[in-house]
């Protein structure tokens, strides 16, 4: 990983407090397919490990969403979602979005998931 994606990796995850004090509206849990229902949790996401495929992430989490895909050079560079959609839900329910560059994890962006 290069010291660029550590830092932006590190940046996010420092946010991780203060988007969980945000909490969804309607505190969560209930199904996944809903954007203001999610029940993955934060001790799920632990488990989740840059350099994991999507085959082990969605043992974890269950199925993702594919929601973008572009290569650069050598890399290429998959976006899923889990819980609702970035563009849409992320300031007001639980959102997941995983990046995955040449088919391993390398972004983990949790936004309002709740804690147990």
């Amino acid at each position: 990983m290069t010291p660029h994606r550590l830092i932006w990796l590190l940046a996010c995850s420092a946010l991780i407090p203060a988007l969980v004090a945000c909490g969804s509206k309607d505190g969560g849990g209930g199904s996944q397919s809903s954007a203001n229902q999610c029940s993955i949790t934060l001790s799920q996401l632990d488990q989740i490990e840059l350099g994991m495929d999507l085959p082990a992430v969605e043992a974890i989490l269950g199925e993702g969403k594919k929601d973008s895909e572009y290569t650069t050079g050598e890399e290429t560079n998959v976006g899923y979602t889990w819980c609702g959609d970035v563009e849409r839900n992320y300031l007001d329910g639980p959102v997941i979005e995983i990046t995955f560059v040449n088919g391993k994890v390398d972004i983990v962006q949790p936004y309002n998931i709740p804690a147990n």
